[in-house]
């Protein structure tokens, strides 16, 4: 038991579930660079990111991963490039449930059509000299 607890950080960012995600994450783009980058095996890439998609993960995450990691086997290099991925995440996750973000998105809108000398629509427009 203590050889399975010793491979958990002590601490770890955000929830165990996201823990876990992170590393399926990881573990697949280790998968996907030996398969495309090592042995230029085709069929096992187009089976992993098949797999990769079969449970919805990022293909934008997973590119940015195998692309901006120079040692797969490397964890503090692929946490470092996975962190703004993960902040973004969290950061439009508060936005969608704080109500004051939610308003504050509505007030950056243009208003479509308006314009501050033109008067509001239905309002009467003056005729002739009166």
């Amino acid at each position: 038991m203590a050889e399975a607890v010793s491979f958990f950080p002590h601490r770890f960012e955000g929830s165990f579930a996201e823990f876990k995600e992170r590393q399926l994450v990881f573990d697949l783009t280790r998968q996907l660079a030996e398969a495309q980058f090592a042995r230029g095996d085709r069929e096992r890439s187009e089976r992993l990111w098949q797999e990769a998609a079969a449970v919805a993960m990022d293909p934008e995450r997973i590119t940015g991963l195998l692309f901006g990691v120079a040692d797969h086997s490397d964890s503090e290099e692929m946490e470092a490039v996975d962190r703004p991925y993960r902040e973004r995440l969290r950061q439009a996750a508060r936005q969608v449930r704080c109500p004051l973000g939610w308003m504050a998105r509505l007030r950056r809108r243009p208003h479509a059509g308006s314009h501050r000398g033109a008067p509001r629509a239905g309002a009467p427009v003056p005729r002739g000299g009166r």
